[in-house]
């Protein structure tokens, strides 16, 4: 959209260029004024950061499949290695990979963050 607002500021001004002018009066083109609006507008850093403000939080949608909250603001998480190549596994160990974890302490702030969960204060 961007690139076609510029094309269409690009074939206006080619266009005031290559026109006669008249005696009678000007009879240039203007530019679409969606164009120009466009081009006026800049964004400084006051003007990101409120936009920033009112933005809606949007959760990861990945990690919204992967990983359940619980009460308390953990979250469990299914165990790797359990898709496929499964007949050198032993039984044991496909036993204990159907069972369900927390996650670790090191990553939890990270996915709360992405899945927006506020823990339970102790």
């Amino acid at each position: 959209m961007r690139t076609l607002c510029m094309l269409c500021v690009f074939f206006a001004a080619v266009a005031n260029a290559l026109m006669l002018p008249t005696v009678t009066g000007s009879t240039q083109l203007a530019p679409a004024a969606s164009c120009t609006r466009a081009a006026d507008v800049y964004m400084t850093s006051l003007n990101k950061k409120a936009k920033a403000a009112c933005r809606k939080a949007k959760s990861s949608r990945a990690a919204t499949k992967r990983f359940k909250p619980t009460a308390t603001g953990k979250l469990l998480r299914r165990k790797a290695f359990k898709a496929h190549i499964l007949t050198k596994k032993h039984p044991l160990r496909k036993q204990s990979l159907r069972r369900i974890s927390a996650v670790d302490e090191t990553q939890l702030k990270t996915m709360q963050k992405l899945l927006l969960v506020v823990p339970k204060r102790s």
